[in-house]
């Protein structure tokens, strides 16, 4: 928390995060001109203390590193500082924020591809869990179990190369998709079509990335990558995702599930 507060007190740090926000993925020479007066080793060195907080995420994309917009240790910021009740409401107005933002934000270009995967991360989020990777891959893929940090839905698959998978709630299927790869308990990609409502099921699908790393004492980092979605399936991913793996780290961690932001709003 201290290293958060710490990196969000220089204005240029949040100048970079809302050029993060804008567009995503952007390199450190694209980055260079939200700070014109500074030079490509100052911007480099904020973009450090962004990274060592947690807020920002470097992933290499052929010879150059991309920066990522990550939201969770705001969530985790605004979990212990606000109540449930404004934290929710809080959470509701921010939405409504970002969707009309959404609306008059440039689409993303979704062409690049990283070679070793077959695609670029639109989106990535990346998370510290107090967990050993077995228990956070368990938590993951377990099947016909409903999981309180993802709404209650269920996941049905056998989790083989090349098998299907769905989200269900109830006898409805909210996403649906193929595992492309898997790796116990280190790393699983899957396709991901929504199919939540009218809106998400005429938009074309994307992928969904998970990647886990042992970072000692106790702890795995877990990375949340999406790509290709479109709409408002990808304003969906946006909003959402942040609450989602700070919940299943709550879980995982406490043992005691947080009411979803998504339920107190309705």
């Amino acid at each position: 928390m201290d290293a958060v507060f710490r990196a969000l007190a220089d204005p240029g740090r949040r100048a970079l995060l809302d050029a993060l926000r804008q567009r995503d993925g952007q390199s450190i020479i694209a980055l260079t001109s939200v700070l014109p007066e500074m030079t490509r080793f100052g911007v480099a060195a904020h973009l450090d203390v962004l990274v060592e907080a947690g807020l920002a995420t470097k992933v290499r994309v052929g010879r150059e590193q991309r920066h990522f917009l990550n939201a969770v240790p705001l969530h985790e910021v605004a979990g212990r500082w606000l109540s449930e009740f404004s934290s929710a409401q809080a959470s509701v107005l921010l939405a409504l924020r970002d969707r009309l933002e959404t609306d008059n934000r440039q689409e993303r270009s979704m062409t690049d591809q990283i070679p070793e995967h077959g695609f670029e991360p639109d989106v990535v989020y990346r998370i510290a869990i107090r967990a050993t990777p077995e228990r956070i891959w368990q938590a993951l893929t377990e099947i016909d179990v409903p999981r309180s940090w993802m709404w209650h839905t269920t996941i049905h698959s056998d989790w083989t190369a090349g098998s299907s998978y769905r989200m269900s709630s109830g006898d409805e299927d909210l996403i649906v998709g193929t595992v492309v790869a898997v790796d116990p308990p280190h790393h699983l990609l899957m396709t991901f079509d929504a199919r939540w409502d009218a809106e998400s099921q005429g938009e074309p699908a994307g992928h969904l990335e998970y990647r886990l790393q042992d970072a000692g004492d106790g702890v795995t980092e877990l990375t949340v990558a999406l790509r290709g979605l479109s709409g408002s399936t990808a304003a969906a991913a946006v909003r959402d995702t942040p609450e989602i793996y700070s919940a299943l780290k709550t879980v995982l961690e406490t043992g005691t599930a947080l009411r979803s932001v998504l339920s107190a709003a309705l």
